[in-house]
């Protein structure tokens, strides 16, 4: 993650007291488990956006939805309570929800909008 400091140059002045901006391709993965890794872009009021990189084979284990998560699938196939989800899909889970399937078989990639755990 990187701060204000390294935000895009504009020929305009704007106050980014509090933003962060991400640039993905300076983030390492970093392996948070089997079969998955992460790369954190940026958090804002403990919300983060951050990409996933899930192994081919990658089961996770359910869990409850405290707060809204947010997904888009960029890369691969995902299966998230029942649905076949290909690249260019996402998914909107309310809180209060409970993931209870949640996999690929080939691998995916997909970008997440999420509560950080307090």
């Amino acid at each position: 993650m990187s701060d204000t400091t390294s935000a895009p140059s504009t020929a305009a002045t704007f106050d980014l007291t509090g933003w962060t901006f991400g640039d993905a391709n300076a983030v390492e993965w970093q392996v948070i488990g089997d079969g998955v890794a992460m790369k954190m872009l940026a958090t804002a009021d403990g919300t983060a956006i951050a990409l996933f990189r899930f192994e081919p084979g990658y089961r996770g284990t359910p869990h409850h939805h405290e707060q809204a998560e947010f997904s888009y699938v960029l890369e691969g196939t995902l299966l998230s309570n029942g649905v076949v989800m290909p690249a260019g899909q996402a998914y909107a889970a309310p809180a209060g929800t409970d993931h209870e399937e949640f996999g690929t078989d080939e691998g995916a990639t997909l970008v997440s909008v999420f509560k950080l755990p307090s």
